[in-house]
């Protein structure tokens, strides 16, 4: 029997919740996005975000009033493809226009950026915003910069209580951005995580944790002895706060 758990977590999350809702092509298109839409797009901006998915409950699992208007769904730890973002785009904006919130991967940046220009070309507003709230990697922070994590999060109420306000679209991406240049994240992993069907990796062995390891499973910054818990968020503080 074949399982595919990204399909399973979207149909019981629409199930669950009333206020939900796939878009036609699902399962080929992973996109779910408010019941509502049809109404909320007429004087609203529409907030939209995505990933990889593996790290529920986002996206999904933040669309409603206030935060998303959609989440664009890829496969575990895989970026969405370009056409499932532009029929998201498609599918929650209005006259106002839409925001993109995008974690800072390679693979989001290209498949969103891609589907934004398409976007523009037929006609629709769309502005980004790329979140890298990683404190863990100092400079140069790996290839492609500081990683989208948590703090993706509470970029995404900012915006999503903006857009609730009646901003226009340009006033909803300034309050996004600044959230995101003041939101700093560090992760501290007691365990790796595991892929569904994939052995879990030893990289952590016991009495062990990692600082700033990867959503992805990533190196972290560093691997130390297991402290107390005062001493870890004095670290994490200190990191998250030095300049």
């Amino acid at each position: 029997m074949k399982i595919d758990v990204v399909t399973e977590f979207i149909e019981g999350l629409v199930e669950t919740y009333p206020g939900l809702q796939y878009l036609d092509g699902f399962p080929e298109v992973k996109v779910v996005l408010r019941s509502d839409h049809v109404s909320a797009m007429l004087d609203k901006v529409a907030i939209i975000s995505g990933g990889g998915s593996g790290h529920e409950p986002a996206h999904a699992g933040f669309v409603g009033e206030g935060m998303l208007s959609a989440a664009i769904c890829g496969e575990v730890f895989a970026s969405p493809q370009v056409d499932a973002i532009l029929a998201g785009i498609r599918a929650v904006t209005g006259p106002m226009g839409c925001l993109l919130i995008v974690k800072n991967y390679t693979g989001d940046r290209l498949n969103f950026g891609l589907a934004a220009e398409q976007a523009k070309s037929e006609g629709y507003k769309v502005e980004t915003v790329i979140v890298g709230d990683d404190c863990a990697l100092p400079p140069p922070r790996g290839i492609a910069g500081r990683r989208g994590l948590a703090g993706t999060i509470l970029v995404h109420k900012v915006a999503g209580a903006a857009a609730a306000a009646g901003l226009s679209l340009d006033e909803v991406a300034a309050e996004a951005k600044r959230a995101s240049e003041m939101v700093g994240t560090m992760g501290v992993a007691l365990s790796v995580c595991t892929l569904p069907g994939q052995v879990t990796s030893d990289r952590l062995g016991p009495g062990k944790m990692e600082l700033g390891l990867g959503i992805h499973n990533e190196p972290g910054a560093a691997l130390a002895d297991l402290q107390p818990v005062e001493v870890v968020v004095s670290h994490v503080l200190q990191q998250i706060l030095s300049p």
